[in-house]
């Protein structure tokens, strides 16, 4: 289904009196007090603090500021108050792990876990891989205020082998399958096509280019320890999307595919499981980044069980648990730029970038360290740069928490209010 098809649905059964109208002008003046402004993760809170907003931009904060006249007035006095934060790494939920919706029921969904993300206190999310073009039209949706959600950076679809990482398709091969392995779809055999899939994955609206570069634990038919892009195709891919001034984040989880992805130029080494010190050295050398989804591994092999995951995931999970952790925990000591991607789905009520934050925290970030990884850091991977810190002519984003998330990281699941673009979207509770 074509992204034109998808906003129709959205625009239909977009949600009715929503509190918030992403991508259309505020104008109007917001007052929030703080009890504790934790405006930029690498200076000290200001306590108390006040921040103004006006028509969705920060206009001022500091101690002592009086509210404007006629500005609307909301008291986070008894709160801890973050930028708005950012998640790198997202799919978008659309039901049941092993249902296969429609694509018109598929973006109900999606609709409906995007505002979840926002009222999650996430203002930005990058979406790494979706099916027909589905986070392209949720994101044109959002910005012209059809519905409510975070700004997304889409990637289309992920570009994979066919019976590689992004292959779900598990029919017989009786099946026509001509007009599904195609690199409009994301699926490569050669150069030609790497080449090609880049340019029809912006041509249709992408806006950061996936590889899967390896296998993974998520799909049926492969191994994280394969190797499934050729350094010949990374490197075109990586060229193609340079040119287009977009950029590329690789799914790896082997150390040759790690090399071989960080050789071609990537932006972005998704999951890096298997690192070693070399390739930490060369991550440091290219300024590459690494996004560690260190909470996904985790919740699989903590609570994978009791959720009824596939035996095949849970098999690759407990195997992979024992290098992913460590390999985080070298990059993390040796200074490598990390960024918080939860590699969730955001289905309602289940994970998100805060339980990212809380995980990495106890594989042994500092709060702050991962809280930089969730703000400043995110927001200049995903291209940003009014987002991130609570400053002047920033964008209006705020997160009100209960409790102090520096000393207690455990405090940034603890939301209480959202404010985006300077609109209240999730009202005190």
């Amino acid at each position: 289904m074509k992204a034109r098809s998808i906003l129709l649905v959205l625009a239909a059964c977009a949600m009715a009196g929503a509190q918030a109208q992403p991508g259309q002008p505020a104008h109007k003046t917001l007052f929030v007090r703080c009890g504790r402004l934790l405006f930029d993760t690498d200076k000290p809170p200001m306590s108390p603090a006040a921040v103004i907003i006006t028509d969705g931009k920060i206009t001022s904060l500091g101690p002592n500021l009086s509210p404007p006249a006629g500005a609307e007035q909301v008291d986070f006095s008894r709160y801890t108050v973050l930028p708005g934060l950012l998640d790198a790494h997202i799919h978008l939920w659309t039901g049941p792990r092993a249902e296969h919706p429609s694509p018109q029921v598929a973006a109900l969904r999606a609709q409906r876990a995007m505002k979840y993300a926002l009222d999650s206190g996430v203002a930005a999310v990058r979406v790494l891989g979706s099916y027909d073009f589905l986070d392209v039209a949720l994101r044109q949706a959002i910005e012209e205020g059809t519905i409510a959600g975070p700004h997304i950076i889409p990637a289309g679809h992920a570009i994979s082998i066919p019976a590689g990482h992004g292959d779900q398709f598990t029919f017989p091969e009786t099946l026509p399958l001509e007009d599904y392995y195609t690199p409009l779809n994301g699926f490569i055999n050669s150069p030609a096509d790497a080449e090609k899939a880049v340019h029809l994955q912006i041509k249709y609206g992408a806006r950061v280019i996936k590889i899967l570069a390896s296998g993974g634990v998520g799909s049926p038919l492969d191994s994280p320890y394969s190797e499934q892009v050729s350094p010949e195709e990374l490197r075109v891919i990586v060229e193609q999307a340079h040119m287009a001034q977009i950029k590329v984040a690789a799914h790896a989880e082997n150390i040759r595919s790690i090399t071989e992805a960080i050789e071609a130029g990537v932006d972005s080494i998704e999951h890096g499981s298997e690192l070693t010190q070399r390739a930490i050295d060369l991550m440091k050398q290219r300024n590459t980044i690494l996004v560690p989804t260190v909470f996904i591994p985790y919740d699989i092999v903590t609570n994978g069980e009791r959720n009824h995951l596939p035996d095949y995931m849970l098999r690759k999970a407990r195997d992979l648990y024992n290098k992913h952790e460590p390999s985080y925990q070298m990059a993390l000591k040796a200074g490598v730029t990390i960024a918080a991607g939860s590699d969730q789905s955001y289905e309602p009520g289940k994970g998100t970038v805060l339980d990212e934050i809380a995980t990495m925290v106890h594989f042994g970030a500092t709060p702050q360290q991962a809280l930089t990884a969730a703000t400043k850091t995110n927001a200049m991977l995903m291209g940003f740069p009014d987002m991130g810190t609570v400053a002047e002519g920033k964008e209006g984003d705020l997160v009100a928490v209960e409790g102090d998330p520096l000393s207690d990281v455990t405090a940034v699941k603890k939301v209480r209010a959202v404010v985006f673009q300077g609109r209240l979207v999730a009202p005190e509770r």
